[in-house]
């Protein structure tokens, strides 16, 4: 595959200056290019500082949050419009290894599928984990494995590290505006599962990434905690896809209405602040099964 374009998609939101540059150094010379959407901040001028440091960068500047779902499309049709073959999407705070796109790209190369995206293990810098591991969906709901290689067909994968199959995306589209974040990844390779193809995860190669601020411990499983206007996204976006979504069976449906529920109430009593979570995540329950979506504004 030495013969295709690869492009890399790399979304920021008031990001962490060293940070940045730290992930643009660990992908800038595996991809032919970066188109950084910068979808606002206000802590410093992207393009003036990033300016001069690197070369095949490209930082786009958007003047409002527009959400990641807009800023991702934005940067999937520049990457499409200079004729890339695969597009790396990627979050402002993740590291990749020397030999990413390397390993990466062997696993679309399995003929009896037609693979729309191969998505890294992860290593989560919040949590302990060793990797987050890869998530299937069996009859009786969501289950996780932890391989350390090895190419697998998964459920769905989060953006940053996902490598995403130019061909396919007429018919799989692009990310759903209407989220604006969260559960946007995992729609988009719902949406790609249930037009026939396939989303692989790729046990041969581990990124870093940085998922959330902190954890909560729920009997056995962990949660990650952000700020209460994420935590208002994410509930929102659950209920309005268990509810409406037709790319998902019943059993799927219910999967998600469950964790809706579990996330409600590990966030109204288990973060902090409590009142600004019970607040906004119960405004998300409303407005998804009453089809708010866009930014809350």
């Amino acid at each position: 595959m030495k013969n295709n374009v690869i492009d890399a998609v790399l979304v920021t939101y008031n990001p962490d200056k060293d940070r940045l540059k730290n992930c643009i150094n660990s992908l800038r010379s595996q991809v032919r290019k970066i188109w950084v959407i910068n979808n606002y901040s206000i802590d410093f001028n992207i393009k003036d500082k990033l300016a001069g440091d690197f070369n095949s960068v490209e930082v786009i500047l958007l003047s409002e949050n527009l959400g990641i779902a807009y800023a991702q499309n934005l940067g999937i049709q520049k990457a499409l419009d200079n004729n890339a073959n695969f597009i790396v999407l990627s979050d402002q705070d993740t590291l990749y290894p020397k030999n990413f796109v390397e390993k990466m790209l062997p696993a679309f190369e399995q003929e009896k599928y037609h693979i729309a995206a191969v998505a890294p293990l992860f290593h989560n810098t919040v949590g302990n984990k060793k990797n987050e591991g890869f998530i299937l969906l069996s009859k009786f709901g969501y289950f996780s494995i932890f391989p350390d290689q090895g190419y697998y067909k998964i459920n769905h994968a989060i953006a940053s590290g996902l490598i995403i199959k130019s061909e396919y995306l007429p018919e799989t589209g692009l990310m759903n505006t209407g989220l604006f974040i969260d559960w946007v990844d995992f729609e988009w390779c719902w949406r790609a599962i249930s037009k026939g193809y396939h989303i692989i995860g790729n046990a041969n190669i581990v990124i870093e990434h940085n998922l959330g601020d902190s954890q909560v411990h729920v009997a056995d499983k962990s949660m990650t905690v952000r700020a209460p206007l994420r935590h208002y996204y994410i509930v929102r976006n659950v209920f309005y896809l268990a509810c409406y979504s037709p790319y998902l069976n019943f059993l799927h449906r219910l999967n998600l209405f469950y964790w809706g529920v579990v996330h409600v109430a590990a966030y109204s009593i288990l973060a902090k602040p409590r009142l600004e979570n019970i607040k906004l995540t119960f405004l998300g329950v409303y407005h998804g099964v009453t089809r708010r979506l866009g930014r809350l504004d």
